[in-house]
């Protein structure tokens, strides 16, 4: 019967994944008072933390199969109606569309509620395990489809709910001190970028960082086997009660080696990934001049044993504004750990844009930046490799600093530092697939081929939006192509994943399915859809570009040798303070070419103002009309 409603539905439903594994998923809660304290609370955490886990399952008998997940949690029409609200509509509207739940309360995820756990077929006896963030306007249930697609590959996914007021509503439990109660969510303007807007967006990526450490604390625990008061009671249809599926967890994670995890998120959770890393893996070089730290983990934090030069970093659609605080310079100032002088020298590193956000000239560069292997002004410290004996826990000391004469905290100071096979294939850590009793060699966890591909790996999809790596294009495709020209929603996730799922292999994570390389190639027009992007051709110049200041334009210079700059001088002592001059000036010394696009995307920004006529001319100024940068779906 539910099956005959479902068709009748003209809302999408989700695609099966398409990985080697039946998945499992499970809603956790926990009071952060069970869970050491990885740092002192930041202002607004709330007093537990939540996320979604989804797992490599055994598939359940017909006789055990539970009740379907459905996408939309309860109370589906609160929570319809807040997504709606938050992407700008009247109160009215969203009370009237609120009783979308009639057609969206059929829509469940293809994923099994509360099934047993798979036992691993890795070298170690242990699931590799990704932290998930999600953007603004997004929840653990907004990306099920891409987190789904990456355990049915072999890994257990955490998808955490943030409860910093970046989603449409989240519902806090009662725990043994608190009550229950409702964080809605912080209205922060994206234009002009004041000192208090950034320092809104530092406040929640303090509340975001620290739910990310607290929660793998909080798995920390579980994989020792310790209990935890899960607050989600997880009721079963065929228990007719509480059915607990922590306990299954139990010394089946690989997060004890250094640098195993992997670091994902979309938007603003690709940039919160990125503060994570750098946060954490820099925090020993802080002293009085490191601004306003967004953590400050407590040395026996098990998080600073966790992040380390082989950590993957899996950025989708990054929002780089966040990132422009002028109170974060430090981490700014610092490339990802990947560079580290000895680590993975960008390898383990992937940017991935939708179509939408690769035209957005500004932000296409801060993700170019932050992607790319730095200059010698932000050249990495000396590190001790991480890898280990494949199987066996890697040193506790994760990396080691040494100090340079020629720099103020251990950076080496020019090229010659860096191998002259820097930017060459490297062999991966291991060269054959795992072979498992019971696992056939083709669904056997892969480790990676015999060579590595140079990163960093940086793509867009051709014909998507910003949504696309969401769940939304894959639920709402008629209304994608009518409104944004969006195309195959299904197939920009199946670009993504793959690209994910190489780049992981690559990195030394055993995962299930053959060896992917052709995803990763440079080659442009080499995969329908699929687009290379040369990282190193055009980036923000750390020195010149006007950090902190979204109005102003960026100055674009190339990392090829050139002839000196004649407008070298407008970036004396004397350039202009006030934005607007500086912009003045900033359009003056850029080139014509550069000008050119300028013009034709201010001219495309005041024919749409609701920047959905048009694929991919979003410029600042629309976006300021639109009124956000993060729109989930098609509003």
């Amino acid at each position: 019967m539910s099956s005959w409603f479902s068709s009748l539905n003209p809302i999408n439903s989700f695609p099966p994944y398409h990985g080697t594994y039946e998945v499992g998923t499970v809603d956790v809660e926990v009071p952060t008072a069970d869970i050491p304290a990885v740092s002192d609370a930041p202002e607004g955490a709330q007093p537990t933390v939540s996320f979604r886990i989804f797992y490599p399952c055994v598939k359940p008998a017909k006789d055990e199969e539970d009740r379907p997940v459905r996408w939309v949690p309860q109370p589906q029409r609160i929570n319809i109606a807040s997504v709606i609200k938050y992407v700008g509509l009247s109160e009215r509207v969203a009370g009237a569309l609120s009783y979308l739940p009639q057609l969206l309360y059929w829509v469940k995820l293809p994923a099994h509620r509360n099934a047993r756990l798979l036992d691993p077929p890795t070298s170690n006896s242990r699931w590799p395990v990704t932290f998930f963030s999600h953007g603004l306007a997004g929840s653990r249930n907004a990306y099920s489809q891409i987190c789904g697609e990456l355990a049915s590959n072999g890994m257990i996914v955490i998808a955490l709910d943030h409860r910093d007021g970046s989603s449409p509503v989240q519902y806090v439990r009662e725990t043994a001190d608190t009550p229950a109660h409702v964080v809605y969510p912080t209205h922060i303007p994206h234009s002009p970028l004041t000192d208090e807007v950034h320092e809104a967006r530092d406040k929640q990526l303090r509340i975001r960082i620290w739910e990310i450490c607290m929660a793998y604390e909080a798995l920390v625990k579980v994989d020792k086997g310790h209990k935890l008061d899960n607050l989600d009671l997880n009721t079963s249809q065929t228990t007719k009660g509480r059915k607990e599926v922590l306990d299954q967890f139990s010394h089946m994670l690989d997060i004890n080696r250094p640098g195993k995890m992997v670091w994902a998120g979309h938007s603003f959770g690709a940039a919160t990934m990125v503060q994570v890393l750098k946060s954490v893996f820099y925090n020993s070089e802080r002293n009085g001049d490191g601004g306003k730290p967004l953590i400050t983990p407590h040395a026996d934090a098990a998080i600073m044993q966790q992040i380390a030069p082989e950590s993957p970093t899996l950025l989708l659609d990054m929002w780089c504004t966040p990132l422009k605080s002028p109170f974060q310079r430090f981490l700014f100032d610092r490339p990802l750990p990947s560079y580290t002088v000895g680590g993975p020298d960008g390898s383990n590193i992937l940017s991935v844009l939708s179509e939408s956000f690769h035209n957005w000239k500004d932000n296409l560069n801060m993700n170019k930046l932050i992607a790319a292997k730095p200059r010698p002004s932000r050249r990495p410290s000396v590190a001790t490799p991480t890898t280990g004996e494949k199987g066996k826990p890697l040193p506790a000391l994760a990396r080691l600093r040494a100090s340079s004469p020629a720099s103020d905290s251990g950076y080496a100071s020019s090229s010659s530092d860096r191998s002259a096979d820097a930017d060459r294939p490297q062999p991966s850590r291991t060269s054959e697939s795992i072979a498992t009793p019971g696992v056939s060699p083709a669904d056997a966890p892969n480790e990676g081929s015999n060579k590595k591909t140079a990163g960093p790996h940086m793509f867009y999809v051709a014909n998507s939006q910003h949504f696309n790596q969401s769940d939304y294009g894959i639920l709402f495709p008629w209304l994608a192509q009518k409104f944004t020209k969006a195309e195959e929603p299904e197939r920009c996730l199946e670009l993504n994943t793959r690209a994910m799922v190489q780049t992981l292999r690559e990195a030394g994570i055993e995962l299930g399915g053959e060896d992917d390389r052709d995803i990763l190639s440079r080659e442009n027009d080499h995969i329908r859809r699929w687009h290379p992007i040369a990282v190193d051709e055009q980036v923000y110049h750390p020195s010149s570009a006007p950090y902190g200041s979204e109005t102003a334009d960026p100055e674009i210079v190339s990392t090829k040798p050139t002839s000196p700059n004649p407008n070298a001088e407008a970036r004396s002592p004397a350039y202009p303070s006030n934005p607007l001059e500086r912009r003045q000036t900033d359009r003056a010394t850029q080139s014509p070419e550069v000008q050119a696009q300028l013009a034709r995307d201010t001219e495309e920004a005041e024919r749409s103002p609701t920047g959905t006529l048009t694929m991919g001319q979003k410029t600042d100024a629309q976006l300021e009309r639109m009124g956000s940068l993060e729109l989930p779906g098609p509003a």
